[in-house]
């Protein structure tokens, strides 16, 4: 296959006009060339100024201003069902797109390179940790392949510094929302180190749960309700807060960035980041185009009607260029490595899995957070707002096999908001009622019977941006297979084998698709099937919907 280059993808950007609450630029724009603009072609830094004083992350958070109450849409023993009392020093209830950190140019990542030390000594411990697990160029063992003496003496070492860390403060760095977002980053990771380093239990259930040190658990849960968000690791944490510029003399591009973190120090580690990144700048033109066919329906003549056609095919250009970038994760990601040296560092609690004691916390929050998901490509608030924006329902079950009890949760997507960083989920959630009467009504209401010509193009032209969303999908069920039920097939083959389950021709049993489980903690085949169908029955023509 040969190598992804994501500069072929050309950004020209949408024209605007009345929605600008949800995806207003703030920063002044740069006069247009004769040339189509790339995404990789930011204005020089020199032309940037810096970050707006009204921006919420140039604001100070103030934690003595009151409180309000955030209540998760989702139920269950989730952890973060309920309300949760929060100080809240900065008021994002406005609808400026600084409010959200949803930016013109870079949509959900951040505007400005992530922050990569810790100030004080907040840094010279928790970074220090950090870094001390990957130090010498090999990093840590997973607990389940430690097979040496010397693995496993280098294992209990680093935990040992890990349980003797002091219990820090989280109050110098209280008032930055950057530093607070670091901190998560690092205590996440230091977090999932000691949970997966460990060596495996075994006896009768139900086992002991994870026992997480006061040292780890206290300043991680008490940051992670400035941030309300769960105190594990989480997409945010490993994509869009854990990255930096290659060349700090050079802006942002799908060329120019680096991982800063990894726990396998690999590079199919490292390129499955990447991906995810290259797919959210990407998707920085399928948010303009979503906010100007919004703008249009407002007007709602012939004319916007026609904008409309063509926005929404350009919309499904830009989801096949999303796709394209996902299935390139094949470029330099091994799937076997990945399956075995990477992937097990993200689980978070699965059902019959040991729960998560967060230690020297109160009894309420440990039971919130003794079984959290680890992070998934269903933590994405770019997935989330094509779904939105395209009127695709995930709520209620299907008919067939691939919507059963033993597939996708129908709130389990909506779980996944809550463990978005809350600006995002704020924008979701402002999206979802300025769609209400969404782009899917619009083209019902102007059907091919009542509308002549234009409702046949706009018809064909909001199923074909569907039907891109659903080969996106398609190409995510084909990764999941290769990188995961297929590895996961090998493995149990390559145990059973070697426990000489296979004496006398005995046939091997192996995990049905079913069993395979994602991160987030679904029957993940199943679950993705579902979400596919959930896409392709969204198409308003017969043809389309299978």
């Amino acid at each position: 296959m040969a190598p992804h280059n994501p500069s072929q993808f050309n950004y020209t950007p949408a024209t605007s006009s009345h929605l600008n609450a949800l995806f207003q630029e703030d920063w002044p724009s740069v006069p247009a060339t004769p040339s189509s603009t790339t995404l990789n072609s930011r204005p020089d830094q020199s032309q940037v100024p810096s970050m707006p004083s009204t921006h919420f992350l140039s604001l100070a958070r103030n934690p003595t201003v009151g409180s309000s109450t955030v209540t998760s849409t989702s139920a269950g023993a989730n952890g973060l069902s309920g309300p949760v009392s929060i100080r809240r020093g900065v008021d994002t209830s406005t609808t400026s797109a600084a409010d959200f950190d949803v930016d013109a140019k870079t949509g959900f990542m951040p505007t400005r390179s992530p922050i990569v030390t810790l100030p004080g000594e907040l840094g010279a411990v928790w970074e220090r940790v950090l870094s001390a697990a990957t130090e010498d160029g090999e990093g840590l063992t997973l607990g389940q392949y430690v097979t040496t003496q010397a693995q496993a003496e280098k294992n209990a070492q680093w935990r040992k510094s890990v349980n003797d860390m002091p219990v820090l403060s989280i109050a110098p760095i209280r008032d930055s929302e950057v530093h607070l977002r670091r901190a998560h980053h690092v205590l996440t990771f230091i977090l999932h180190f000691y949970i997966h380093s460990q060596l495996p239990l075994t006896g009768p259930s139900p086992l002991p749960p994870h026992r997480i040190p006061p040292c780890l658990s206290i300043p991680l849960v008490e940051l992670s309700k400035e941030l309300v968000m769960p105190p594990i690791l989480t997409y945010a944490d490993n994509v869009l807060y854990n990255w930096t510029l290659s060349d700090a003399s050079q802006p942002l591009s799908v060329e120019n960035v680096k991982m800063i973190n990894t726990f396998s120090l690999t590079t199919s580690e490292t390129h499955f980041y990447l991906t995810s990144a290259r797919i959210e700048l990407r998707g920085v033109e399928a948010l303009e185009l979503m906010k100007s066919c919004m703008d249009e329906a407002f007007i709602g003549d012939t004319i916007s009607l026609q904008r409309i056609v063509d926005y929404l095919h350009r919309l499904s250009a830009v989801i096949d260029d999303m796709t394209s970038l996902l299935m390139a994760v094949r470029d330099e990601c091994d799937p076997g490595e990945f399956y075995t040296r990477i992937r097990p560092w993200f689980n978070g609690w699965s059902p019959g899995a040991r729960e998560w004691l967060f230690e020297g916390v109160d009894e309420e929050d440990q039971l919130k957070f003794a079984r959290l998901s680890g992070p998934s490509a269903g933590q994405s608030s770019l997935i989330h707002a094509l779904d939105i924006f395209l009127g695709v329902d995930h709520t209620k079950p299907g008919p067939h096999p691939s919507s059963s009890s033993k597939g996708g949760d129908p709130t389990f997507l909506m779980k996944m908001e809550q463990y978005m960083p809350r600006h995002h989920r704020a924008f979701l959630q402002h999206l979802r009622a300025a769609n209400q009467t969404h782009v899917r009504a619009l083209v019902a209401a102007n059907s091919p019977a009542s509308s002549g010509t234009i409702g046949v193009k706009l018809q064909a032209a909001f199923d074909d941006a569907v039907m891109a969303l659903k080969r996106f999908r398609d190409s995510h069920i084909r990764i999941a297979t290769l990188y995961i039920v297929s590895q996961a097939r090998k493995n149990a083959a390559a145990a059973a084998a070697a426990s000489s389950s296979m004496e006398s021709g005995k046939q091997v049993g192996l995990p049905a698709v079913e069993e395979v489980r994602g991160t987030g903690g679904t029957s993940l085949v199943p679950f993705l099937k579902e979400c596919r169908d959930n896409t392709a029955k969204t198409a308003l023509g017969s043809g389309h919907r299978q």
